[in-house]
């Protein structure tokens, strides 16, 4: 958590805004998803799935639609870049594992998705969607948004037994933690 709080403490604490336990959840978060490192990337299955379903005629993916979908495929000159660009916007990137279908939405490049300086403020933006969408509470329900995060649903299944364990034990440290003395650059 100190080398997460290092790295990355500043963008932290403004994305969550001056809160400490939403900065703390965002720390948490990251040391979850990709152990504090800006480049991580993790193909996510379910993910490809949906989008190849909502090609074939499905509901829309968190707010991509089929014709945002089509027309951003349409930007890959080639068959093989195109199912390429799809795994990459079916995977989850960056420190906190944000689904790369999410710029589609947000409107930014994929590649902000791994920029130091705008991830958290995603991540936060991100972080505000699951708590207006399933009703939660950063302050007091930390493991469900960690499995919504995880898993897509507050009660959903994550890829770990002790995801939600490890969440908030990380929180608990990245909260007892002084500042003094660590660079937060």
């Amino acid at each position: 958590m100190r080398r997460i709080r290092g790295c990355c403490g500043r963008q932290i604490e403004e994305a969550a805004g001056g809160d400490r336990r939403r900065a703390a959840l965002l720390a948490a978060l990251a040391a979850n998803e990709s152990g504090g490192s800006r480049l991580a990337f993790r193909f996510v299955a379910e993910n490809h799935q949906r989008l190849a379903a909502l090609l074939a005629g499905g509901d829309s993916v968190e707010g991509v639609t089929r014709a945002a979908l089509e027309k951003r495929l349409k930007q890959a000159s080639a068959e093989r870049e195109r199912a390429e660009l799809l795994k990459r916007l079916a995977g989850v990137h960056g420190y906190t594992g944000i689904p790369g279908y999410l710029a589609m939405v947000w409107k930014v490049p994929l590649e902000t998705l791994v920029d130091r300086g705008r991830h958290f403020e995603l991540a936060g933006r991100r972080l505000e969607g699951l708590c207006r969408e399933f009703g939660l509470d950063p302050a007091s329900q930390a493991a469900e948004i960690g499995r919504a995060w995880n898993a897509g649903h507050p009660n959903g299944r994550t890829r770990s037994a002790l995801y939600s364990w490890r969440l908030e034990q990380r929180m608990r440290l990245y909260l007892q933690e002084s500042w003094e003395g660590v660079d937060v650059g």
